[in-house]
């Protein structure tokens, strides 16, 4: 299952799994990202900087250092 910092600007999927500490969980979580949940990665900034994604109505960017760490399923 591919991470969600290879996954390419444009491309819509579900969380499958998130391998983060408790704490890192907890930011992630507040912004609606969990397992199980739709995101739509809008943006990802050139030389490896962080992406934008949006979840539900909310959109944040999110360092790639996490990104590496969430497992997603891509929507066909």
């Amino acid at each position: 299952m591919p991470s969600l910092d290879t996954v390419p600007a444009g491309c819509q999927g579900v969380v499958a799994s998130l391998e983060l500490s408790d704490e890192a969980f907890r930011r992630v979580a507040a912004f609606g990202l969990a397992p199980g949940c739709r995101f739509h990665l809008r943006q990802a900034a050139p030389w490896g900087g962080p992406l934008l994604l949006e979840v539900g109505a909310t959109r944040f960017l999110l360092r790639r250092s996490l990104a590496r760490l969430i497992r997603v399923r891509i929507a066909e």
